[in-house]
């Protein structure tokens, strides 16, 4: 019975635990001969195993952002109400185009998924060309408008077998708008991948709408959009990114100069604008001018030419950028080797003398920042480490846009190249 006593130097001491994909399976102590022991074996369920390796990422929940599985639930939901309703619209397209018809003929409807099909891709290409890097900067803002673009898509779509004569007009503009969705959306794709969609979305094929009940097709189609809105909101709501686009600089600059705390990328989360900058621009020019003092617009990477041609004794070998400002729009010319860093700086040294010193700014005519005040880089210093603090990445800037830069003092390139 003594050496039994002796075979532990502590049974309840647990030295180590095994841990398989996040989950602890089994703790382990020391015995008198120095050698480990397993102390518990845990029951391991089997079908949550299962379930983390087919739905979740590999060391989930520690190898993923705290937002992933909030985010991952609702944008699964969306893609649920988007597969199915796909099906409703397509069944409608087939419909249209005489599907089950003896007057219908198969060159007529191949002619018409054509036409379909082409109006949606150039309307794609067409729409990549005018936003470019801008779905990278907004990418949550364009998810969202992507979505509800789709949502329009498959509504044009599902009621065009409805209007006969306009059949194929009301096709090629639901192909239009899906396919501005494929653009706009493959921008967030980057942030959050849905891991699960498809094998969620498998289970759509065990629902089943009757063919001969339009009415119920079409309230089926109604409450999924309303479903696929909201999910889609929340899922947007859910993402906590770590990036800094103009939007959120601008909330963070608000707070900094007001002396109120950073918020988080998670509170940020809860009041970041859900709609393109685009739009946004238009509502507050149509309802909000009247009420609205004017917001001072940042255009980062302007061409040098932009400014006032004077700059010869203003371009600082040291400085990587040069600032201006004209009716109340601040241009900020970029040289060419100016980092993430500089672009914050830039936008900084912007807001703040807006900020403090508005009577400075003129409204009409051109006037180029001379000097970059030693204030204005220690208040910077200052910001970015309220900044790091608060959780976000400053490496993660996305603020410029344009792609246009300019060569000064010790960037200045030998020789001319074209």
């Amino acid at each position: 019975m003594g050496a039994s006593k002796d075979l532990y130097l502590n049974p309840r001491e647990i030295v180590a635990q095994e841990i398989y994909q996040g989950t602890v399976t089994s703790h382990w102590s020391v015995t008198a001969t120095g050698s480990l022991h397993q102390e518990q074996q845990l029951s391991r369920s089997s079908w949550r195993q299962a379930f983390v390796a087919a739905f979740l990422p590999e060391g989930f929940p520690a190898s993923t952002p705290p937002d992933y599985l909030a985010f991952q639930v609702w944008d699964s939901i969306q893609a649920l109400s988007s597969y199915i309703r796909g099906m409703l619209s397509s069944q409608a397209i087939l419909k249209g185009v005489g599907v089950g018809q003896q007057a219908a003929t198969p060159l007529s409807a191949v002619f018409q998924f054509f036409l379909r099909d082409l109006t949606g891709m150039l309307g794609g290409m067409l729409f990549a060309f005018w936003q470019g890097s801008g779905l990278d900067m907004y990418a949550k803002q364009w998810r969202l408008f992507a979505d509800i673009l789709n949502n329009i898509g498959y509504t044009l779509e599902m009621i065009s077998p409805i209007f006969p004569k306009y059949f194929l007009f009301l096709a090629c503009l639901g192909s239009l708008a899906r396919a501005v969705t494929g653009v706009a959306g493959g921008g967030h794709s980057g942030n959050s991948n849905n891991l699960g969609g498809h094998a969620v979305g498998n289970a759509a094929d065990q629902i089943s709408i009757s063919t001969e009940a339009p009415f119920f097709a079409t309230l089926a189609f109604g409450l999924l959009t309303l479903l696929h809105v909201m999910a889609n909101i929340q899922a947007m709501r859910s993402l906590q990114l770590q990036s800094i686009n103009p939007y959120r600089l601008r909330k963070l600059l608000e707070a900094f100069f007001n002396q109120a705390p950073i918020p988080s990328p998670a509170q940020m989360a809860a009041q970041d604008a859900l709609l393109p900058p685009v739009i946004m621009e238009a509502w507050r020019s149509w309802f909000l001018s009247p009420y609205r003092r004017p917001i001072l617009k940042v255009h980062l990477g302007v061409p040098l030419h932009s400014l006032d041609q004077n700059l010869a004794a203003k371009l600082h070998k040291d400085h990587r950028y040069i600032l201006g400002v004209e009716a109340g729009v601040c241009k900020v010319v970029l040289r060419d080797d100016a980092g993430p860093m500089d672009m914050l700086n830039a936008t900084f040294e912007a807001y703040a003398r807006s900020q403090i010193a508005p009577s400075r700014m003129p409204s009409s005519q051109s006037q180029v920042s001379e000097d970059h005040p030693t204030w204005n880089k220690d208040i910077f210093q200052g910001f970015c480490s309220q900044l790091s603090a608060a959780g976000w990445s400053l490496e993660k800037t996305i603020l410029a846009q344009s792609q246009w830069r300019a060569a000064w003092g010790t960037s200045m390139r030998s020789g001319h190249e074209d």
